[in-house]
């Protein structure tokens, strides 16, 4: 084809904390509206926190998603002479999904982003430029989604069959003041443990599937926000409300609250703490905003890392961290009351070990889902093109004993990652997911994260040899966590490019302990995991000290409100 391709749309770095700021209180700010049209449009009085509870998540991505799609689009106008353009013809087609998360997948979709796409074209033709409009073909859809369901890994065999046993018979032995614990991210059995330290029966909680309703075009003509006074990507962002918003809150809010009460779990609930069920959990987030709302404590937990270091995804503007009465981190507080230091959930009681004479395991990142406000899918393509070069500039004998481990989602990619690595080199032993990364951790005497991940803080909290290296360097760091990432840098923990990392590599094969026992680098990593990925000899005492504290601590502070 006679084409250009479009320069992608990257932050410039002079901008990218102004625009990431903007983007955040933008979506603060419609927040608070949306939280009163919906108020008046339901019949309800709900706070603003408990409709942060509950679509938050939603609405951060919305904003996200749009201003990615708005520039994109704008940038490109503005640097090349465009006279015309094709979409699809949309006909009754709507951007509305069932839930948040079918909005994720919904963002991966062609004809979905082609539809956001016209929508911006259609805008901006009546306020910036005139732009012939051609149609390809009628769009037969009516939607994207109408119900979706989170990606559950299927457990088989008997942990099922224990598994649908306790849900179905251990609700009856449950207490209606009994604390309500769901996915804390500590492993299983110490989830257990942790239950019965608060001297409660265990329970696998989970939420059932999400009654789906139909999307209907007459309720979301009168459902809309204020847009008067607004201009450009503001008046923008806030006209696509009524069209994007997912129907569990809208057509589907009584529905959901109804599904929500029913729930077979505690009426009056000590405190409510989750590590994960806060952000695509519409059935748990709607009985979570309920029970807040009637003054039960609401604690969070960290989900992995970048949380108290990104300075896009660790704003503590998100729903986990805001709308909570407190939020356990693994080791950080930022100088904020409500940060809790606790621990690193995932690996409580079960630390990582490796054989040290074992081979080099690279873990990969899969393709991003299209929801940042930058060009996602060409930064990953950068990130593909580093992975080659560090495989290539390892010597050929410690290349047969490297192991490319693929990240568990790529399958539900389009990436194609394994046939991209067997085109570059065939050679290379691709581990596809099947292997549990435990074992592939424990049969390798370095592991290497080629992006700043969960996996990194693992490792490093388990005291195996580390080494990472990632494109943009610190970028993306806030500035409070950039000195203690600069001490592992310092160290040869971090890298600044794949061949550094394979140099790195090459030079202390031999004895990999030699460096990683170092008193200059265990000092380092020591000093780095008491902030971020802090270990604990005793989770489920601690766990079960710092809930309480935290329950009574802001009982004392609901106290202090009353009297006044």
């Amino acid at each position: 084809m006679d084409a250009v391709v479009a320069s992608p749309f990257i932050l410039k770095p002079e901008r990218k904390v102004s625009d990431i700021d903007y983007v955040q209180g933008l979506s603060n700010e419609l927040l608070i509206e949306i939280s009163a049209v919906l108020n008046v449009f339901h019949g309800t009085n709900y706070s603003i926190r408990y409709w942060n509870i509950l679509l938050g998540h939603w609405l951060k991505r919305h904003v996200a998603v749009c201003f990615n799609r708005y520039f994109t689009l704008q940038q490109a106008l503005s640097k090349y002479k465009v006279s015309a353009t094709t979409i699809f013809e949309a006909g009754e087609y709507g951007l509305a999904t069932s839930d948040s998360f079918s909005f994720i997948l919904a963002c991966n979709d062609d004809i979905w982003n082609n539809i956001l796409y016209s929508r911006v074209l259609k805008y901006m033709n009546e306020v910036e430029v005139e732009i012939e409009i051609d149609s390809l073909t009628e769009c037969s859809n009516t939607t994207f989604l109408q119900a979706t369901k989170p990606f559950i890994k299927q457990r088989s065999g008997i942990k099922q069959i224990i598994k649908t046993i306790g849900s179905s018979f251990l609700p009856k032995l449950c207490r209606n003041s009994d604390a309500f614990v769901v996915n804390s991210y500590m492993p299983r059995w110490q989830d257990i443990k942790l239950q019965l330290a608060l001297g409660q029966c265990p329970q696998i909680w989970q939420s059932p599937p999400l009654q789906s309703v139909p999307i209907s075009l007459e309720i979301r003509r009168r459902f809309s926000l204020g847009q008067t006074g607004h201009v450009g990507f503001d008046h923008f962002v806030r006209s696509l409300i009524s069209e994007m918003i997912p129907a569990c809150y809208l057509e589907g809010y009584s529905t959901l609250c109804k599904q929500a009460e029913s729930l077979p779990w505690p009426k009056t609930p000590k405190f409510i703490f989750t590590s994960n069920s806060f952000d695509a959990d519409e059935l748990f987030k709607a009985w979570v905003g309920n029970k807040v709302e009637q003054g039960v404590p609401y604690l969070t937990g960290q989900h992995g890392n970048n949380y108290g270091t990104h300075c896009y995804f660790g704003n503590p503007t998100w729903p986990e961290q805001a709308a909570a009465d407190k939020f356990l981190t693994w080791g950080w507080d930022n100088n904020d009351t409500k940060n809790i230091p606790a621990f690193i959930f995932k690996i409580a009681g079960s630390p990582r070990v490796r054989k040290p004479r074992g081979g080099v395991l690279l873990v990969e990142l899969h393709a991003p889902h299209l929801l940042d406000i930058e060009d996602s899918y060409y930064q990953f393509g950068i990130y593909q093109k580093e992975q080659f070069r560090f495989v290539e500039e390892l010597p050929e004998s410690i290349q047969k004993d490297l192991t490319v481990r693929l990240h568990g989602a790529w399958p539900k990619t389009r990436w194609a990652d394994d046939r991209r690595w067997s085109d570059h080199r065939r050679s290379v032993h691709l581990e596809t997911g099947t292997e549990s990364i435990v074992k592939l951790i424990k049969n390798s005497r370095l592991v290497v994260y080629s992006y700043d991940s969960t996996g990194m803080l693992e490792t490093l909290a388990s005291n195996i040899p580390t080494l990472c290296f990632w494109h943009g360097g610190f970028d993306h760091l806030l500035p409070s966590a950039k000195p203690y990432y600069q001490q592992l840098k310092n160290v040869s923990i971090i890298v600044d490019t794949p061949e550094q990392a394979a140099q790195h590599i090459s030079q202390y094969w031999d004895n990999i302990d030699s460096w990683w026992l170092s008193p200059s680098v265990q000092t380092a990593r020591k000093q780095f995991c008491d902030k971020y990925a802090r270990g604990e000899r005793y989770p489920v005492y601690k766990m079960r000290q710092l809930l309480l504290a935290a329950v009574l601590d802001n009982n004392k502070q609901l106290n202090k409100l009353g009297n006044r």
